[in-house]
């Protein structure tokens, strides 16, 4: 059962990561005749929409107007333009519990050409899997035991600080994904904005990603060698490559509004040069391939150290059907602490996700 899971995770369309996901019928993930038709699993490269980052995965995704330094480079390009000097991020996250599937993410910014300067790195595994035929059902040893799937994108952003309100980001991205012998690849760009309203503490962001082109698998497996005769002795080997369809990238929409509600003189309750800071942010996320998603996000600091944060996002494609209540809640903390002149992070949260079982996420970050 696991091995079918972890295919359907990480199959062309990465079908458990983007389908209607049931919490029906004898594996909870089988459409019912009540499914609305959808655009769901029509794209490659999903693994474009899982987040990363503890603080990201604490308030459910809803961080595209306070998102900061290197971590911007996911979920909004402006946001890494608040960078002073040299920063980098990274992380590990265990999605999906005994699935075995990992993601892996390092980015780094650095003041330069006016503005800001930043690379990142975003891989995602499915672990091995057992290789399988028609013939070999429990096993095929040529080519290997096992195989892993694995998606990657790299990515080289500028952003800049236009007015002490206005900060504006972009990148170019290079994405693949596939198993060794067949794989597809993709290049891609974001643009996002930031900007502070002044009133209130009211933060008004918005980033526009993954737009780019279509793209074909290729590699040894989706090639054969096949010999031909015209009936004498002669032969004739060739090889020949299968047809494959183009298939384009998940472009998304992210819109977010954030408030300062508690810790800064606009902050909606004031307490200007208090221990305590409280900030909610909203956000809309739509995209060529998922339903319209909704998510909401709390974050409570102490003294700047201390944080505590919850969210939760609601996806409106069914997958919190069946009494899978805790789909989209998620929850976690962090701790800030100045090192040598330097602010050290580090960041962990909890997150449910149903049937596709829940998503622990370890981050560290080390920035001015």
């Amino acid at each position: 059962m696991n091995i079918l899971r972890k295919i359907g995770a990480f199959g062309a369309a990465t079908v458990l990561l983007s389908a209607n996901v049931r919490a029906q019928g004898p594996g909870g993930i089988l459409p019912t005749p009540q499914d609305t038709p959808n655009r769901q699993g029509t794209r490659g490269a999903n693994f474009l929409h899982i987040g990363i980052g503890a603080r990201g995965g604490a308030m459910a995704g809803a961080v595209g107007s306070s998102v900061s330094g290197p971590t911007g480079w996911f979920w909004n390009p402006a946001g890494a333009a608040t960078t002073e000097s040299f920063a980098m991020a990274a992380g590990r996250q265990k999605l999906y519990d005994e699935l075995g599937v990992e993601q892996t993410y390092a980015a780094g910014s650095i003041p330069l050409l006016g503005g800001v300067v930043g690379l990142h790195l975003n891989t995602l595994g499915s672990g091995p899997i057992k290789r399988t035929t028609e013939l070999n059902p429990f096993g095929e040893r040529l080519g290997g035991n096992a195989f892993e799937w694995t998606s990657t994108v790299v990515g080289l952003g500028y952003a800049k600080r236009l007015t002490d309100r206005l900060s504006i980001g972009g990148q170019v991205k290079y994405i693949s994904e596939g198993i060794p012998d067949a794989s597809t690849h993709w290049t891609a760009f974001d643009i996002g904005t930031q900007f502070n309203t002044g009133l209130y503490g009211l933060v008004l962001a918005g980033a526009i990603q993954n737009v780019g082109g279509t793209a074909r698998a290729n590699g040894p497996l989706i090639q054969r060698l096949i010999t031909t005769t015209d009936g004498s002795q002669l032969s004739e080997s060739r090889r020949v490559q299968f047809f494959t369809n183009n298939t384009e990238l998940p472009v998304e929409f992210r819109l977010s509004l954030g408030a300062d509600l508690l810790g800064s003189a606009n902050s909606l309750m004031g307490g200007a040069g208090g221990k305590n800071t409280l900030s909610a942010e909203l956000s809309v996320t739509d995209a060529t391939d998922y339903s319209t998603q909704y998510g909401v996000g709390l974050e409570y600091g102490y003294r700047n150290m201390l944080f505590v944060r919850g969210g939760k996002r609601m996806y409106n494609d069914g997958r919190d059907v069946g009494g899978v209540g805790q789909v989209g809640m998620a929850g976690g903390f962090g701790l800030r602490l100045p090192v040598f002149g330097r602010s050290v992070r580090f960041d962990y949260s909890y997150e449910g996700a149903g049937a596709l079982q829940n998503i622990q996420i370890f981050s560290f970050e080390v920035g001015k």
